[in-house]
């Protein structure tokens, strides 16, 4: 996706070529991207409210109220038990990148 569809403050939902979806929200200093789908029940997390100006910025399931950390998908509040696929996003060329984090050499 183009910069420009990514504006500040405002999640995001992305879809890639192979159909996943993504959820993305950026700051002044970070692009945050996890998977859209909340791992409970499938819920669009892009419509769940942000809290994004607190030391550990969540996401919370608009379904359930499942709550997950930006950083690393970690669950902060259930009903979910499993992390949220988490990626890492930049921005090259004026484009949006995203790739799993679990693809970036230790």
């Amino acid at each position: 996706m183009a910069e420009g569809d990514l504006p500040m403050g405002k999640a995001v939902r992305a879809e890639l070529d192979d159909g996943l979806q993504l959820f993305l929200y950026r700051t002044e200093d970070r692009i945050f991207a996890l998977d859209n789908r909340c791992t409970h029940m499938g819920g669009p997390l892009h419509r769940g409210p942000v809290r994004a100006n607190v030391a550990q910025p969540t996401v919370t399931c608009p379904v359930h109220g499942s709550m997950f950390w930006l950083s690393d998908g970690r669950v902060v509040r259930g009903p979910a038990t499993k992390r949220q696929p988490v990626y890492e996003a930049r921005i090259t060329d004026g484009m949006v990148e995203v790739r799993p984090a679990d693809s970036i050499p230790a």
